[in-house]
């Protein structure tokens, strides 16, 4: 069997990282967010960022005839989940065979594609609903309205209308014969590999506006603007909680961290007063606290735990 006939590191990658996607019901948790409003601040950037998934969704998905062979070798004795921790996903208990694993990996992803499909078409919806024109729609020409003035009438002191003037017959231009023109040969587009903080944030990427590797290295110089899209400082708080726990990070180390959320101004990620780190704890004590953002803490935490970006 060639090479080519089998799964590559970045396709098997991306089975995996659908698998990730959805363990928490991000998807369905994306389209709450949006009916919700909560992206309305910048829809653009939503529907940006929802179609930069779904190409990147076009890009990976294997092929038909790509998922047989796969099914084959998983029959034969290949894991192909060999290095990948499936045990705390519901939706592979009791799926001990390999080639049922993959199978139900497949399912997933068919699911997953199906969904996203579906919450991009709502992005553009109410992108549109709120005004935005998308790139390539076309924009309907209104009716003529019973309230528009008439047309004048002819005046008497128009010139009257002239027959066109015909043109003088000339002989037809022959084109120079030229050869075919030949199609540049274009280079073989490699398939990039999710870096490993890519990987590392799938679940959580949503969130922030700062790319994950740049991130990592603002985390790593111990200065700069991390930025995040549309949460509140609590929110942004639980979020930056599992960067925090991961990197051991607190007032002295991490003095010089600053996050700005939804476009404000920086404030700083830890401190006593005016900080993310405030916030989380005021909510806290006040018991104002969310736990869908606490379980996305969780699964954001234990995902740079499998991957360690440090």
């Amino acid at each position: 069997m060639k090479s080519s006939d089998v799964m590559t590191q970045e396709e098997f990658d991306f089975l995996v990282m659908i698998i990730e996607l959805t363990s928490n019901g991000e998807i369905q948790s994306r389209v709450k967010q949006l009916n919700n409003g909560d992206f309305d601040s910048d829809l653009k950037l939503a529907l940006n960022r929802a179609r930069r998934i779904q190409r990147w969704v076009a890009k990976n998905n294997p092929g038909e005839e790509l998922r047989q062979t796969e099914l084959v070798r998983a029959a034969t004795g290949f894991d192909h989940f060999a290095y990948t921790d499936l045990s705390n996903d519901v939706r592979f208990r009791k799926i001990n065979a390999f080639v049922d694993r993959l199978g139900k990996a497949y399912f997933i992803v068919d699911l997953a594609i199906a969904e996203i499909d579906v919450y991009v078409d709502a992005v553009k919806k109410r992108y549109e609903a709120k005004g935005g024109i998308v790139k390539g729609s076309v924009n309907p020409v209104p009716a003529p309205s019973a309230f528009q003035a008439p047309l004048p009438a002819p005046s008497a002191f128009q010139a009257p209308l002239q027959a066109p003037v015909p043109a003088p017959l000339q002989a037809p231009l022959q084109a120079p014969l030229q050869a075919p023109l030949q199609a540049p040969l274009q280079a073989k587009v490699e398939k990039r590999r999710p870096s490993v903080a890519e990987r590392a944030f799938v679940g959580a990427v949503q969130y922030f506006i700062t790319a994950p590797d740049e991130i990592v290295r603002i985390i790593h110089n111990g200065k700069g603007t991390i930025e995040m899209n549309a949460l509140s400082l609590y929110e942004a708080g639980e979020i930056l909680g599992a960067l925090k726990d991961h990197f051991y990070l607190d007032r002295k180390n991490g003095k010089d961290l600053q996050i700005s959320v939804a476009g404000h101004a920086p404030v700083p990620w830890f401190g006593e007063t005016d900080s993310i780190e405030s916030a989380v704890i005021a909510a806290r004590g006040s018991k104002q606290t969310s736990r869908e953002f606490e379980s996305i803490r969780r699964t954001f935490g234990n995902a740079l735990h499998r991957y360690d970006v440090r």
